[in-house]
């Protein structure tokens, strides 16, 4: 449990730094996170598909609680719900699987700056403060963690739904929030390009990590 919990809480901090960023007006930081956006979008689709989808098939019902996952990310809930499901891919992974955990954790992380980018820019452009910036990427990290515990408290033979359901929040955030800002990036070369990057980085990692840590 000890594991999983350290890897979320660094996912959780890396929220922090891209709320950091903004707040101290880092602009070339900016124009390189459009390269995360993208590479990330990559190897989420990639996860999702490849790995969190074929693991939780074993049980009844799982694409029905694949599609609840991207619907439900698609209704109301947003960043707030979606980096909870960070967490419970983080931690449910590691349930599984050694492998399947580390290769989770880092999809996790390739878009956990942007994602403390995002909402620290709302933050500003909505009139608050640095400090209110700050704290709302501080609060996603904290979300990401409560995530990553409360999938601890889940029996072990009900995990495969919490990896059905981050599946469909997972395809849902790379599909319908990351391509289409890589799409509207004119100005940026090789975007697409690093969307593929990303897909690529999944497969040499995905089996790196059997390798060495066992499927």
């Amino acid at each position: 449990m000890l594991a999983y919990l350290a890897f979320a809480a660094v996912a959780a901090a890396a929220d922090v730094a891209g709320a950091a960023i903004v707040t101290r007006a880092h602009k070339h930081g900016h124009a390189r996170l459009r390269y995360f956006v993208a590479g990330g979008a990559g190897f989420m689709l990639a996860a999702a598909f490849v790995r969190m989808l074929p693991e939780s098939t074993h049980v009844p019902h799982a694409f029905l609680f694949v599609l609840l996952g991207y619907f439900g990310g698609l209704a109301v809930f947003g960043l707030g719900v979606h980096t909870v499901f960070d967490g419970v891919a983080i931690a449910a992974g590691f349930m599984v699987s050694a492998s399947l955990g580390a290769v989770l954790f880092l999809a996790v992380m390739l878009h956990k700056l942007p994602e403390g980018f995002t909402i620290a820019s709302i933050m500003l452009a909505g009139g608050h403060s640095r400090g209110a910036a700050l704290a709302a990427g501080t609060g996603l990290g904290v979300l990401t963690l409560a995530g990553a515990l409360a999938t601890s408290l889940i029996a072990q033979h009900h995990i495969a739904y919490a990896l059905a359901l981050s599946a469909g929040v997972t395809i849902y955030v790379a599909a319908s929030d990351l391509i289409p800002e890589v799409n509207r990036e004119d100005d940026a070369p090789g975007l697409a390009y690093t969307v593929f990057a990303g897909l690529l980085f999944f497969v040499a990692v995905d089996w790196a990590f059997s390798e060495l840590l066992g499927h």
